[in-house]
Formats: structure tokens, sequence, C-alpha cells
């Protein structure tokens, strides 16, 4: 019975042993696949002229997962655009789970420091973000899809008593980034909920958004480049063209659509042509006297033209307008009335 019962033990063991021996070798080629597959998009963002710094990564996670650990991320380059762009994480974890092995997650963590374009250095936090991605995709790009929970976006380093009235904050922010090969495009699918803009400005209709939904293709994606005039330039030459669709729902009681499609003129400037489907116009017209946009009177003279635009939804519902939007030589008109000049500066009347 001894005897038996050691055989047994012995048995169980070695099982135990080779199950693990077999998870860890499962574990070192998942660690190398997540290690080769950022090197190679270090290495394609340094070829295009990216700077990619980091502390020393190290592989963790046994033996349940392979945890790529990659400390004091710095991304930086963007020449092709106005200010640059640069990203700093203290933290971004790349994560391979055993049961899973094609499928990565990658986690960025702490306190995310950006500069975007021309716009100021932003501090951004979230209660939790995660990004999904494939390691064994044979697309140029592999589908990106992206999950962002309480949101904070502010103003690094600004003064407490002025950042506190320039925070972004949204509730969940979900997006999906692919690619085709043919034809060329670069295709995003997001969605957002519980906006909250920054109270120190005047918003249009208010500061909050219920939701908002975009959906934009660039065709063809533009070729990597270090001089914004001439990566603009081929793109035109390729007849690039980037196509929009967005709806925000539950801004200031205002729910409106449109779409859009862009390119370059022969200056290298955006136009354009678009609409602008609105539901219950004059909510969206008390709004705009309410926080200070326009003035009594331009608001009923608006009211009055929009109502003569109107037309009655199905069903007996809230009266809807559509307006023909069009961008030319920097100015956007709607329904060919001159509304506003878009300017490296910001907006100015036309």
């Amino acid at each position: 019975m001894k005897r038996a019962l050691r055989w047994l033990f012995g048995v169980v063991l070695l099982g135990l042993l080779a199950l693990l021996g077999a998870d860890y070798l499962v574990w070192r080629w998942a660690g190398g696949m997540i290690t080769a597959s950022y090197d190679g998009w270090r290495a394609a963002r340094q070829a295009e002229g990216w700077a990619v710094e980091s502390g020393p990564a190290h592989l963790t996670g046994w033996p349940f997962a392979a945890r790529l650990v990659v400390p004091d991320f710095a991304l930086k380059g963007g020449a092709a655009m106005p200010g640059g762009v640069a990203l700093n994480l203290p933290e971004l974890d790349l994560t391979v789970a055993l049961t899973a092995p094609g499928d990565l997650l990658i986690t960025p963590r702490g306190t995310a420091r950006a500069t975007l374009g021309l716009l100021p250095p932003l501090a951004i936090t979230a209660e939790s973000a995660a990004l999904h991605t494939s390691l064994t995709a044979t697309d140029a790009v592999s589908p990106l899809a992206g999950e962002m929970r309480r949101v904070t976006v502010r103003p690094d380093q600004t003064p407490k008593e002025v950042a506190s009235g320039l925070v972004l904050t949204i509730d969940r922010v979900d997006f999906l980034l692919s690619s085709t090969a043919e034809p060329a495009a670069l295709t995003l699918h997001g969605q957002a909920g519980g906006i909250d803009l920054p109270a120190a400005i005047a918003w249009p209709f208010g500061a909050h958004i219920g939701r908002a939904a975009l959906d934009a293709s660039l065709t063809p994606p533009p070729a990597a480049g270090r001089d914004f005039a001439a990566t603009k330039a081929a793109w035109r030459a390729d007849h690039g063209t980037l196509r929009l669709a967005a709806t925000l729902t539950d801004w200031g009681g205002t729910t409106m659509s449109g779409e859009a499609k862009l390119d370059l003129d022969d200056t290298l400037a955006p136009e354009g042509v678009g609409f602008l489907h609105l539901i219950d116009p004059d909510a969206a017209v008390a709004s705009l006297a309410r926080q200070g946009i326009i003035a009594d009177a331009s608001a009923q003279a608006l009211g009055a033209v929009l109502h003569l635009l109107a037309h009655p939804a199905a069903e007996g519902g809230k009266p809807e307008v559509d307006l023909p939007l069009s961008l030319a030589a920097g100015v956007v008109s709607a329904g060919g009335i001159p509304l506003f000049r878009l300017t490296d500066a910001g907006v100015s009347t036309p």
C-alpha cells in the first residue's frame, strides 16, 4: 500500500514538473514574441525619425502571463506636424496571457504627459486604460482596440487655480483603429460618453455632452515624413481624402450629426464640403443665447431662418434641419453664409 502511494505521489510530482516546464517554455516563447514585436515597432518608428527611449525593459509575469515592463517610456517626434508630438509614461506594460498567446494587452500606467502639436503640454490620467491588438496579424497595421474609463485631461505645469477651469473629463472612451491595403486606408471608429468640457471656456451648447461618436477614414494614410509641407504635398498628389461622420447627443439638450469630406487645395490648405443635421433647432438657438454666443436679437433672427428650413420629424417628433457646410480658403460657411475663419491662432471672423 505504501509503495503504491509513493508510486502515485511520484507520478503526480513528475506530472506537475512536466506541466510547469511546459508552462515555462510557453512563457519564454510568448515573452520572446512580445520583445520582438516591441523591438520591431521601436525600430520602425526610429526609421521614421521618431525618438523612442525607455529604461531597461524586463520580462515578468510567470506562470500565468508573459509581461514585458517598459519603464520611463518616452516617444518624441512627429516633425511633419507643427509643434511635434511627445508622450511620456512612467511605465508601459505589454502582456500576453499564456491561454491566448496571440493577443497582446497594452496597459499604460501612471500619469501620461503629452504634447500634441501647438497645444500646451497635457497631463492625462485614467482609472483604467487598455489597448488590445494581435501579435500574429499579418496586416501592416494590426487592428488596435482601446478602452478608457474615468479619463481626466488637464494642462500640465499650470498653476492649480488656472488649471481647475481647463479640465476635461470623460466617463468612458472606446475606439477601434484599423487599416486596409486595397484601397490603402486608415479608419477610426470611436465613441465617448459623459463628457464634461473645460468650465472656463464658453461652449456653444454648454459644457456637458451626453455621448459623442466619430467615424473617420484617411485615404491613403500619409507617408511618414519629416517635413510638414512635403508630407501635405505628397498626400495631395496621392488624391488624399479625409472623411468624417460624427454625432453629438444631449449637448445642451441638442442632438446633432454631420458628415464631411476634406482634402487639400492648390495651396495645400484644407477644403471640403459636408452637412449638419440638427434636431430641435429651437433648443439649439436657445442654448446659444443662454451661453452668450449670440445676442437675443440675433437668436430671434436665426430662429426664424431655421424655422423656414426645418421639416417635421417622423411621427410628430421634434423639427429637424439639414444645413450644407463648406470649407474654402480657410472660411467655414453654412448654407453659403460665412460663419468663421480658421487661422493658425484659432478662429476669427470671416
